[in-house]
C-alpha cells in the first residue's frame, strides 16, 4: 500500500488531510513536529511526503536536505512543500532542492489530494518500464510476463525496490538510500560481476551521493550484514561485486 506523511504545525490540518486521502488506498500518517517527523521517516518509508518548511521545532527544509543525502529509508520519494501564499516559489529551484511540487496555504483539501493523486501517477507510469528493464536483465521474465509485478521474491528474500520496503522470512529490514541502490544493481544483475568503477558511478549517478572506494567497500559490508546475505554477495578481488544466482550454482 501506498504511503503517505504529512508534516505540519498544524497538527489538525494534517489530520483532516489524512482522512481525505483513506479513499485512494493509502496509508497517511501525519505529525506536528521536526522531532516526530525524524522518527517516523527512521522506521518507515513513504512514496509521498508533505511537509511544512516551519515546524515549532525546527526548520522542515532539514527534512528535505536529508532525504535528498539518503539519511531515511524512503528512496525517491515525492516531496510536496507547503508554502506560505506570500511566496512565489521557483520550480527549477524547487527541484534542485528535491523537491517534486507544492500547495500554497490556505489551500483546497481537494487540490492537495489531486496533487497526491498525481504523484501516484506519474509513479506508476514509471514502474512498468522500470520493472521490464530489471527483469530482464536478471533473466527473470520478459516484459509481458512481469507487466504490474511489484515483487522480486529470492528464496527467503522479498524486495519491493519502488516502495523501499525490504524482508527476510517477512521481517523487515532498513536500508538507507545508498544501500538501496546498491542492492538494487546487484539483484538487477544477477550472476553477473559489477565492475567496481562502473558500479560507483552508477550509483552516484542513483543516490546522487558523494562514493569513493572505501565507501563502497563500506555499504557492500554492510549489506552483506544487514540481509545475513554471505552466500549471495561476494566481492570478486581486484574486479568487484557480484549477486550470487544460488539456483544456478546448485545446478
Amino acid at each position: 500500500m501506498n504511503k503517505i506523511l504529512i508534516v505540519d504545525k498544524d497538527f489538525a490540518l494534517a489530520e483532516q488531510m489524512c482522512e481525505i486521502l483513506t479513499d485512494i488506498e493509502t496509508s497517511a500518517e501525519a505529525c506536528g513536529t521536526l522531532a516526530s517527523a525524524e522518527v517516523l521517516l527512521g522506521e518507515e518509508a513513504y512514496q509521498v511526503i508533505i511537509i511544512d518548511p516551519e515546524l515549532p521545532d525546527g526548520d522542515g527544509y532539514e527534512l528535505v536536505y536529508d532525504l535528498g543525502l539518503g539519511n531515511y529509508v524512503s528512496v525517491d520519494a515525492a516531496i510536496i512543500l507547503i508554502m506560505g501564499n506570500d511566496r512565489k516559489p521557483d520550480m527549477l529551484v524547487l527541484g534542485e532542492q528535491g523537491i517534486t511540487d507544492y500547495i500554497t496555504k490556505p489551500f483546497n483539501l481537494a487540490v492537495m489530494k489531486a496533487k497526491v493523486c498525481s504523484q501516484f501517477q506519474s509513479r506508476q507510469k514509471d514502474f512498468a518500464l522500470k520493472a521490464s528493464r530489471r527483469f530482464e536483465a536478471i533473466g527473470a521474465g520478459t516484459r509481458s510476463s512481469i507487466a504490474g509485478e511489484r515483487l522480486v521474491t529470492i528464496d527467503d528474500y522479498t524486495f519491493n525496490f519502488d516502495a523501499g520496503e525490504y524482508s527476510i522470512c517477512g521481517k523487515k529490514v532498513k536500508l538507507n538510500r545508498l544501500e538501496q541502490c546498491l542492492l538494487r544493481n546487484l539483484v538487477e544483475n544477477k550472476g553477473i560481476v559489477l565492475k567496481r568503477k562502473a558500479l560507483m558511478d552508477k550509483l552516484i549517478s542513483e543516490s546522487k551521493l558523494y562514493i569513493d572506494e572505501s565507501m563502497l567497500e563500506k555499504a557492500v559490508r554492510g549489506l552483506r550484514e544487514r540481509l545475513n546475505a554471505r552466500r549471495y554477495i561476494k566481492t570478486v578481488y581486484g574486479i568487484g561485486y557480484i549477486w550470487i544466482d544460488v539456483e544456478d550454482k546448485k545446478g
